[in-house]
């Protein structure tokens, strides 16, 4: 199985519902099927952001008043990434979102020291791992050491079928509208998409 952001959002749900929760996907405008997930244990629940990455890295965007988009109203953040040396695998993390937002508040912090005009838009990121491969290191990595619970998924455990649900026209236009917006640093409200087919 190809390893896809999908196939990672997959592997987060499966996880919680390993932890005894029943999941449902919360579906919306702008909402990536699998990004939000609402989860049932007795009378408990929880709402879930899913934050799926290929390279160990997560990415949060900011509101136009430069608050945190998403993780503040949620009771839980779950990340999916691959496991380093583990193709078949996925690793799944759980933070309590003041723990996700601290980290990122001094990523911004530093950030903005060494670049005050950093776009409001641009999404950041902050590393899972003590090093960081690729991009320049920033003030917060090893987010990984700060996961409340973690667990690995083989991705053999993700049902086929779970991965090509029926597509609905509204569902792909919103969901390219977010992909497009998460691409450029934009809120998905500020994004239109137009198809054309020509002959």
């Amino acid at each position: 199985m190809r390893l896809r952001k999908s196939v990672l959002r997959e592997c987060a749900r499966l996880a919680v519902e390993g932890r005894g929760f029943k999941v449902e996907l919360i579906s919306g405008p702008g909402i990536v099927p699998g990004a939000r997930l609402r989860a049932i244990k007795g009378s408990e629940e929880r709402e879930i952001a899913v934050r799926s990455s290929l390279d160990r890295e997560v990415g949060l965007t900011r509101r136009p008043n430069g608050g945190w988009a998403t993780i503040p109203r949620m009771d839980e953040v779950v990340v999916a990434v691959p496991v380093d040396g583990q193709p078949d695998s996925a690793e799944v993390l759980s933070f309590a979102p003041d723990v996700v937002i601290k980290a990122f508040d001094a990523a911004l912090a530093a950030r903005l020291k060494d670049k005050p005009g950093f776009p409001i838009k641009a999404p950041l990121f902050v590393a899972l791992d003590d090093r960081k491969h690729g991009r320049p290191p920033i003030a917060e990595a090893g987010l990984k050491s700060k996961a409340q619970w973690q667990t690995v998924v083989p991705l053999a455990a993700v049902p086929r079928q779970r991965l090509s649900p029926a597509i609905s026209p509204v569902g792909f236009i919103e969901r390219v509208k977010q992909e497009f917006a998460d691409l450029h640093g934009v809120d998905v409200s500020k994004v239109t998409v137009e198809f054309r087919i020509t002959s």
